[in-house]
């Protein structure tokens, strides 16, 4: 009698010990694949926020008929990353290309005063000796915002004189060329030191694109 209940009492306590290994190994492993799959979540995520990268930096230096010139080779060579396909379209009497992508993008309301993020077009008014003067905005020059720095400094690809190079623009000083000897907005305009002919205060607008997209 005493034996069988002996038996008995063991196959209980070994069973409830039995039990509670193997629900807290589920538990353990549940927790683990789960952490796995958020974890690829959150790359795949990642990925796909920044699924292509726009190198701009291969351009620096490098010799280009005209600013417009150079958005029109680095659009071809990135598969129409500015949705210029129908640009003929939108040339006014003038024929300026850089006019034409700005029309563009205002009749398709990607256009942007405030804030710009790395990837977009950024426009310019009268920045020719013709246009100078006008009180018009005639969009005369184009960019691409490359990087935007700490201080709220945007740095931008373009060309200028048939280079490209980088300059930088800073709105919040837009009447400033230096802040504490630090350069913050160029001059656009050639031979003109006045604050008139600050990029900053040439600015007509960023091209917002819809991608994500990374720069560098």
């Amino acid at each position: 009698m005493r034996l069988a209940i002996f038996i008995i009492l063991t196959f209980v306590f070994s069973g409830c010990s039995l039990k509670t290994i193997n629900t807290q190994s589920v538990q353990n492993s549940d927790i683990k694949n789960s952490i796995k799959i958020d974890n690829q979540g959150l790359y795949k995520n990642y990925l796909k926020r920044y699924e292509y990268t726009l190198n701009l930096s291969k351009y620096v230096g490098k010799r280009a008929i005209d600013c417009s010139a150079l958005i029109a080779t680095i659009n071809n060579k990135n598969s129409d990353i500015y949705s210029l396909n129908n640009l003929s379209f939108y040339y006014g009497k003038d024929g300026r290309r850089s006019q034409a992508i700005y029309n563009l993008y205002k009749s398709k309301d990607w256009l942007n005063y405030h804030s710009a993020t790395p990837g977009d077009l950024i426009f310019f008014n009268n920045t020719t000796k013709s246009t100078r003067g006008k009180k018009t905005h005639n969009i005369t020059h184009i960019g691409i915002v490359k990087s935007i720095k700490d201080d709220g400094t945007i740095v931008f690809l373009h060309n200028l004189k048939g280079k490209n190079i980088l300059s930088v623009m800073n709105l919040t000083y837009k009447d400033n060329h230096k802040v504490d000897g630090k350069k913050i907005n160029a001059y656009i305009i050639a031979n003109c030191k006045s604050a008139s002919c600050l990029v900053s205060n040439r600015f007509s607008g960023f091209g917002k694109i819809n991608r994500d997209i990374s720069v560098k």
